[in-house]
C-alpha cells in the first residue's frame, strides 16, 4: 500500500487524457448537431493539443510555489467542469472553448503529476515513477478513445464528455485520500530555473524528444496505410495490429522504466537505436505480414521505453530546473506529435509512403545523434559513486 499514491496520480493521468482524442470517433457526429462542417469539427482536436502544448510549460511554471496537491486538486476540478460544459454546450464555439479548457488542464496535470512522482519516487525510482504516469495516457489512448466512441454511437457525443468528467472527479478523490502532501515547491527561484532549462543539457535533451517522437509519427501517423497498401493486410488484420501496437505501448513503458531505474544512459541509447534502425527498416521489411508484425512490435517497445528514460534524464540534467524541465519535455512531445504527422503528410504528398518511411528513418537517426549528446551531459552530472550503476 505504500506505493499507492502512483496509482492514483496513474487514475488522473488517464481521465485527463481520455479527453485528447476521444472526440474523434464523434467528429461527424457533434458536426451534425452543432451545424458545423467535419473540417470545423476538426479543430477541436487541433487546439486541444495547442492548449496542451502550451499549458504545460507555462501553467507549471506559474503555479510552481503551489502545493502540488492544490494544484493536482485545480486542475481536475477545472477540468471535469470543463467537461460538464463540453457535454451540455448549446452551440460550437462553447464547445470549442471547453475543449481547449481541457487540453490546458491536461498540459498542467501532466507537468505535476510527472513532477510529484520523480519527486516522490526518489532517485532510485524516478523512471519507473515517471513510466507510470506516461503508462495512464498510454491507457487512455488505447482504451479510453474505443470506448468512448462506442458509449458516443450508442447514447449521443455528449455521454462521453459527462463520463471523462466523472472519470476525473473520481480520480480527485482517490489523489486526496492516498498522495502524501508534497508542499510547495521551496527550491530555487523561478529565474534560476529558467536558467536551468536553458542549459544546453535540457536543450539539447528536448530537441532529441522533439525529433524522436517526430519520427515515430510521422510513419505512426501512416501506418494503416502502410499495413494495408504496402504488407497487404485487410481491415481485421490491422485492427489486430493496431491493438498490438497499443499493448506494445504500454509494455514499453514498463520496460522504460525499470531499465533507467538501473542504467539509465543505456537504456536511452538502446531505445534511441533500436528505434530508428526500426524506422529505417520500415521501408524494405514492410511488404511482408510477419516481417511488418514483428517490425511493429519492436519499434512500439523500443519507442515507449524511450518516454520515461528521457524524462528521468532530462530530470537530472536540469538540475533545480528539473520539474520545469519536465514540464517542457511535455510540451515537446506533443509538438514532435504535430510535426511528425504534418512533415508526414508533405512527404506522402510528395513521394508516397516511400517517402513517409525514408523521412521517419532520417529523423530517427538524428534523434539519435542528440540522444548520444544528451547521455553525455547526464554522465557528467552523475557522482562519481553511480556512475557504475547508471
Amino acid at each position: 500500500m505504500k506505493r499507492i499514491w502512483i496509482w492514483a496520480l496513474f487514475s488522473g493521468a488517464f481521465a485527463v487524457a481520455c479527453t485528447e482524442f476521444a472526440v474523434v470517433g464523434l467528429l461527424p457526429q457533434i458536426a451534425r448537431d452543432l451545424g458545423v462542417s467535419e473540417a470545423a469539427a476538426g479543430q477541436l482536436v487541433t487546439l486541444n493539443a495547442v492548449a496542451f502544448a502550451i499549458s504545460a510549460p507555462v501553467l507549471a511554471a506559474v503555479f510552481h510555489r503551489v502545493d502540488r496537491r492544490k494544484v493536482l486538486f485545480g486542475c481536475l476540478t477545472v477540468f471535469a467542469l470543463g467537461h460538464v460544459t463540453a457535454g451540455l454546450a448549446p452551440n460550437y464555439p462553447v464547445l470549442l472553448g471547453s475543449r481547449i479548457l481541457s487540453g490546458a488542464m491536461m498540459g498542467l496535470y501532466l507537468a505535476t503529476a510527472i513532477g510529484a512522482a520523480a519527486r516522490l519516487g526518489g532517485e532510485e525510482r524516478r523512471a519507473s515513477s515517471i513510466a507510470t504516469i506516461q503508462a495512464g495516457v498510454n491507457t487512455a489512448t488505447a482504451l479510453g478513445v474505443p470506448i468512448s466512441t462506442l458509449l458516443g454511437h450508442h447514447m449521443g457525443w455528449r455521454v462521453p464528455m459527462f463520463v471523462i468528467g466523472a472519470l476525473a472527479l473520481l480520480s480527485l478523490g482517490f489523489i486526496a485520500t492516498v498522495v502524501p502532501p508534497t508542499g510547495a515547491d521551496e527550491g530555487a527561484p523561478l529565474s534560476e530555473r529558467l536558467r536551468a532549462v536553458r542549459t544546453a543539457p535540457v536543450l539539447v535533451g528536448l530537441a532529441a524528444i522533439t525529433l524522436f517522437w517526430g519520427a515515430t509519427f510521422t510513419v505512426y501517423t501512416y501506418l494503416v496505410p502502410l499495413l494495408e497498401q504496402r504488407a497487404g493486410m485487410g481491415s481485421t488484420m490491422v485492427i489486430v495490429v493496431l491493438f498490438i501496437a497499443g499493448i506494445c505501448a504500454v509494455v514499453g513503458n514498463v520496460i522504460g522504466g525499470k531499465g533507467a531505474d538501473t542504467d539509465s544512459r543505456r537504456t536511452l541509447l538502446i531505445t534511441a537505436a533500436i528505434t530508428a534502425v526500426a524506422l529505417l527498416a520500415v521501408l524494405p521489411l514492410s511488404t511482408d505480414v510477419p516481417q511488418t508484425i514483428a517490425l511493429v512490435v519492436v519499434w512500439q517497445l523500443a519507442a515507449w521505453s524511450f518516454v520515461p528514460a528521457v524524462q528521468a534524464a532530462l530530470f537530472q540534467a536540469a538540475g533545480e530546473g528539473g520539474e520545469l524541465a519536465v514540464s517542457f519535455a511535455v510540451s515537446a512531445f506533443n509538438i514532435g506529435i504535430v510535426a511528425g504527422a504534418g512533415f508526414g503528410g508533405i512527404a506522402l504528398d510528395q513521394a508516397g509512403l516511400p517517402g513517409v518511411a525514408v523521412l521517419g528513418g532520417v529523423l530517427g537517426l538524428a534523434a539519435l545523434g542528440f540522444v548520444i549528446l544528451l547521455v553525455r551531459y547526464v554522465a557528467q552530472r552523475e557522482p562519481v559513486g553511480s556512475q557504475a550503476k547508471g
